[in-house]
């Protein structure tokens, strides 16, 4: 699987104080994970386990961490205390914002699961451990990005000239500055 890391300044003291604040330990190969990636992007990213497929978006981390895959954005919602309550913790999210979860209680600590954002919740049981939940996640290297000038022509040449909007030219641009950013490694624990 391939990840493109965060920062990990200081990571310590963010998985200390958020520890603390929250009352409970972050399993050891997830905290493992954090002290080496803090989290981070995995596009291209896909995993098959049992009857779930689906994408993975990125991992979550803290502080230095990208907004939207932060813990202190659930913090900010409001939104983890249901999930500790039930002795999960999300650690992760797909396109459609399922969440990949993993156990932080005694009888499921460090077991991966899969929770739909839009059915009653119900943990579905992936795997017994995040080295196993990793391995199972298979990505594509990010190759060419399509310059914006290429993609006009692209949508042009399909004869979708008239859906070439300001908006759309704007996420394009957004998508570019986003992937050639992207440094992607290995994910090894």
């Amino acid at each position: 699987m391939l990840i493109s890391k965060y920062d990990n300044t200081d990571i310590e003291q963010f998985i200390s104080d958020y520890e603390t604040k929250h009352e409970f330990a972050f399993p050891t190969q997830y905290r493992e994970f954090l002290f080496k990636f803090n989290g981070g992007d995995t596009p291209e990213t896909e995993f098959t386990i049992g009857k779930i497929s689906s994408d993975l978006e990125g991992l979550f981390g803290l502080g230095n961490a990208n907004e939207f895959l932060n813990y202190s954005f659930f913090d900010s919602m409001d939104g983890i205390r249901d999930f500790l309550e039930d002795l999960m913790l999300p650690i992760g999210i797909n396109v459609f914002g399922d969440f990949i979860v993993i156990g932080i209680g005694e009888e499921n600590n460090g077991k991966i699961f899969f929770l739909y954002h839009d059915r009653p919740k119900k943990y579905i049981e992936l795997v017994g451990s995040f080295e196993l939940f990793v391995s199972k996640c298979k990505s594509k290297e990010i190759g060419y990005i399509w310059t914006i000038e290429e993609r006009k022509a692209e949508l042009i040449a399909n004869g979708l000239g008239d859906e070439l909007t300001q908006d759309r030219i704007n996420g394009w641009q957004a998508e570019i500055d986003a992937y050639s950013n992207m440094r992607q490694e290995e994910l090894v624990l």
